[in-house]
């Protein structure tokens, strides 16, 4: 029976230079799952979860904002392994800052993507994520 809650974020909106350039981009470092093409717009998917949605866009606007003239990312990702990912990464010439240890909080690097969107990625074991 549904309750008419707001379950979840679908996906995140990001704005592209090149849809497929950028598709491919996290297809290749994330394994994303390439949907719903339009001339416009692309889809991604890890597995059959939505993730992101690239939307062109030739403005300089990106996903991120500043606060004190520092970069803010607007999306968070999360994975089991932080060092592998963020070695893999770096391996590939991804610009990551260094990983960062919160204590509880968890651990986090932000990485850029070849359009400068700025994503932060989180690891941390006592949070229970559902999909």
């Amino acid at each position: 029976m549904s309750n008419g809650n707001i379950q979840g974020i679908a996906y995140n909106v990001i704005p592209v230079q090149d849809i497929m350039k950028s598709a491919n981009w996290f297809k290749e470092h994330f394994h994303f799952n390439i949907r719903h093409q339009t001339e416009n717009s692309v889809s991604l998917f890890k597995e059959n979860r939505p993730i992101l949605h690239l939307l062109h866009s030739s403005d300089e606007s990106r996903a991120f904002f500043t606060i004190d003239n520092k970069k803010k990312w607007v999306i968070t990702f999360f994975t089991d392994d932080i060092k592998k990912l963020h070695e893999k990464l770096s391996s590939k010439n991804v610009q990551v800052s260094k990983i960062s240890y919160e204590g509880e909080n968890g651990n986090f690097f932000t990485f850029e993507d070849i359009d400068g969107n700025i994503f932060d990625v989180w690891e941390h074991h006592d949070c229970e994520l559902i999909f």
